[in-house]
């Protein structure tokens, strides 16, 4: 079953936003590491049901401009613009080349599978890969899906994971029929209620408006 991963936040500065959340909420965050061929690093909250937040920052502007993957030419966009806050998120799977194939069966864009991986601060290496699917009639960004090596990101000190769970991603878009179609027909999410949708560890919204809103309990995020 398709599970949320991680909330995506771009940050000019992600070791004070993550550490005034933290402090705010009295929880737990810690350093990510760098993506070295990117030119981004991120610090993140590990939060209860196998999930994260993600504060993502531009550290090498040449490198970043440069990249072929989507979710950093995003955050370089983001960045340019003068623009913080939530601006993707990650779905995870276990298999992602079964998505590649349904989606060349079917017809549907994507970028990728891109290699992804990070030093972590005690020097290990972590790896995953993503996929970017896209909608040809639409300019809506859609989630991205990742697959992790091993046991994923995951700390391997259990007191770093907040008990703070992930409970809802809300997308606002202006052709709610549309993300809804590539949901239910290309991802094989349910639909358990009204533009509600079933994932592993959550729900996943769908409505007319603009940006994303995430609720981790009783913490909301949403791009002003």
């Amino acid at each position: 079953m398709v599970a949320f991963d991680h909330l995506v936040i771009h940050s000019s500065d992600p070791k004070q936003h993550q550490e005034m959340f933290s402090n705010f909420h009295n929880l737990v965050g810690v350093p990510g590491g760098k993506h070295e061929l990117w030119g981004t690093y991120n610090y993140l909250a590990f939060m209860k049901n196998n999930s994260y937040i993600e504060w993502l920052g531009v550290e090498d502007e040449s490198v970043a401009n440069q990249s072929d993957n989507p979710l950093i030419r995003q955050t370089s966009k983001t960045r340019l613009n003068n623009i913080e806050g939530p601006i993707q998120f990650a779905l995870r799977v276990s298999d992602l080349d079964y998505y590649v194939n349904n989606f060349d069966d079917k017809g549907i864009k994507y970028e990728g599978p891109f290699p992804g991986s990070r030093r972590k601060a005690d020097g290990t290496l972590l790896e995953w890969r993503m996929l970017f699917p896209k909608i040809e009639e639409s300019n809506q960004t859609l989630p991205f899906l990742i697959e992790w090596s091993g046991e994923g990101n995951i700390p391997d000190d259990v007191s770093l994971i907040n008990q703070t769970p992930f409970t809802t991603i809300e997308v606002n878009t202006d052709d709610v029929e549309t993300y809804k179609r590539f949901l239910t027909n290309d991802l094989k999410l349910n639909e358990t209620g009204d533009n509600i949708y079933q994932l592993e560890n959550g729900l996943l919204k769908v409505q007319r408006g603009e940006g994303l809103k995430a609720e981790f309990d009783h913490i909301t995020f949403k791009l002003k």
